[in-house]
């Protein structure tokens, strides 16, 4: 296996997860730590934050950073949370980086295949159940997509923000420009990330692999997520910040 990095990003004073699940005692970086730890036990795991953070694995390499938004902004967490992410495998030196939120779960060792699927391909991403850019970029909190503003009109595919993967080896020139300039989105119209990830493919032109639902199961709005796939059985990560998927799989 390839070395890697996991790259996650946590701000503020409190776990605050929109998905309204509640982790108890759990660390700032679990279930996502314990999890993939799991299956990558010899990866590099780096948090980016706005000050120490106690009670983490000495196997976490913390960051301190000054973010660039707007502290009293009601989604200035998730802002930070989706810039670091990117800013993070950009200045990984990893072969192979992968950002994800803490509120995932590595339900099944397939998700060790993720390193050999980046390589080969560069940059992958995860696939959005709103399925569409125009529903995401219009209805999800922070928001804020107009029908006029590129010629799509928001029928392409939007995309999640966890996991991200990138790889180092073979082709990621061809994919920092795409994340030099959803960074640049950001900073200056600061976004959901999935849409800022959105308006960077469309400025750049470039598109990384969409990875299928099984790798971010999230809440459908039922209560059976796994009715999302086509069938069920193979699912690889799970989005346990939506409680109704920590209850389908009983995690």
């Amino acid at each position: 296996m390839e070395n890697v990095e996991f790259i996650l990003a946590e701000f503020g004073e409190e776990r605050i997860n929109n998905g309204g699940a509640s982790f108890g005692e759990l660390t700032l970086v679990d279930p996502t730590y314990a999890t993939f730890k799991k299956y990558f036990p010899d990866a590099k795991f780096t948090l980016y934050t706005d000050k120490i953070r106690d009670n983490l694995s000495d196997n976490i390499s913390q960051i301190i950073v000054e973010p660039p938004f707007e502290r009293a902004h009601h989604r200035w967490g998730n802002r930070c949370n989706d810039y670091y992410k990117v800013y993070g495998l950009l200045n990984s030196e990893a072969d192979v980086s992968i950002a994800m939120d803490s509120d995932m779960y590595a339900f099944s060792e397939e998700v060790k295949t993720l390193p050999y699927i980046t390589k080969n391909f560069g940059m992958c991403v995860p696939a959005n159940p709103r399925m569409q850019v125009r529903r995401d970029g219009m209805i999800g909190m922070d928001a804020n997509y107009e029908l006029h503003e590129d010629e799509s009109r928001g029928n392409a595919a939007c995309v999640n923000m966890s996991p991200l993967s990138v790889s180092k080896i073979g082709r990621i020139s061809s994919f920092r420009p795409l994340l030099e300039s959803y960074l640049n989105i950001m900073l200056h119209a600061p976004v959901r990330g999935p849409l800022a990830m959105w308006r960077a493919m469309w400025c750049t032109g470039l598109s990384p692999l969409v990875l299928p639902y099984q790798w971010c199961l999230c809440g459908s709005g039922r209560e059976d997520p796994a009715k999302i796939l086509n069938d069920s059985g193979n699912e690889i990560v799970l989005h346990v910040g939506h409680p109704e998927v920590a209850r389908r799989y009983k995690v």
